[in-house]
């Protein structure tokens, strides 16, 4: 699992990631761009997580 998937990071991705990796932003950054296999693993937990919410979010407004 690599981050060659080229996924749009938003802002604030970094910092989140730091912070589930108890690291700095900066740091995180470093580590997720050399494919270090847990930052990689989180980042795409956020991406996921990211997109679960925006779904969920719009099918709760149809259902109003």
């Amino acid at each position: 699992m690599e981050n060659k998937q080229k996924e749009k990071i938003y802002y604030g991705d970094y910092q989140l990631l730091g912070e589930m990796l108890d690291a700095s932003s900066h740091a995180a950054r470093m580590r997720y761009k050399r494919n270090e296999k847990e930052a990689v693993k989180v980042m795409n937990m956020i991406h996921e997580n990211r997109k679960r919410l925006v779904r969920d979010y719009r099918k709760s407004l149809q259902i109003d």
